[in-house]
């Protein structure tokens, strides 16, 4: 019987099924947005649809014998899938929370420019509030908005959910209470947040929680990750519990 099996359209079946099964798998979980946006989910859907069809396909190949079965081209595929095996959920975003340690840093990556955003999003106070409360879908793209200039906020106060990140580099000068940011995809994360050194600061630990209330302000001394992030005074802060989702996304 093996003889009339066509072994290396077996290896492509077996690839195809098993990428497709990785593929939903990680998008029913919600665990391929630690690598990809979510705006290419259901890109992704329908290359796994696809990737199944090719399989079916593959099928009425499969009791037609070839002579010579080259396999050993198909192991350049496979160690790549072995590999992501060994991405552990919270390996990439504790590369953010290091922050710019000596152990690992960031490179710099081309965020959008303020003006290539064409329709601004309005950032109002609702009703009974004496802040602006930013939710997780408007974060990174106010964030970005933003940058160049808060000076237009200036007695502002602003709400977010925000964690902690420290830089053992600055001789714990300040912390960083922001998200980790993810415009495209992986490689693109970075830390978009505030720094923060008023009384107390010291005492709070990386990767803790907090609902951070404040004003915010340009920063032309301190530096973390190669930047000079904005500042954010006159802060509350009230403990939170971690997000399901630690990242934040231009929507």
């Amino acid at each position: 019987m093996y003889n009339k099996i066509n072994f290396e359209i077996l290896v492509q079946i077996l690839i195809e099924l098993f990428i497709s099964a990785i593929m939903i798998t990680t998008l029913i979980n919600g665990n391929i947005n630690l690598l990809v946006h979510p705006k290419f989910n259901l890109m992704l859907w329908i290359t796994s649809i696809v990737l199944i069809l090719m399989a079916f396909v593959s099928l009425f190949q499969l009791f037609r014998p070839k002579h010579m079965n080259v396999l050993s081209k198909y192991f350049l595929v496979i160690i790549p899938l072995i590999i992501t095996f060994y991405i552990s959920k919270d390996s990439i975003y504790n590369l953010g929370a290091s922050g710019a340690s000596s152990e690992y840093k960031f490179e710099n990556v081309n965020i959008p420019e303020v003006n290539e955003y064409k329709e601004r999003e309005k950032y109002v106070k609702k009703p009974g509030k004496d802040y602006i409360e930013i939710d997780d879908n408007q974060y990174l793209k106010w964030y970005y908005e933003s940058t160049l200039s808060w000076s237009n906020y200036k007695g502002t106060r602003f709400k977010i959910l925000a964690t902690v990140f420290k830089d053992n580099s600055q001789k714990e000068e300040f912390v960083v209470l922001g998200r980790m940011g993810m415009i495209c995809c992986m490689a693109d994360i970075q830390p978009c947040g505030f720094i923060y050194n008023e009384k107390g600061y010291n005492n709070l630990k990386s990767g803790e929680w907090y609902w951070v209330e404040g004003e915010i302000r340009d920063n032309e001394k301190y530096t973390y990750n190669y930047e000079q992030l904005p500042m954010i005074f006159n802060v509350k802060l009230e403990e939170a519990r971690k997000p399901i989702d630690k990242f934040v996304y231009i929507q």
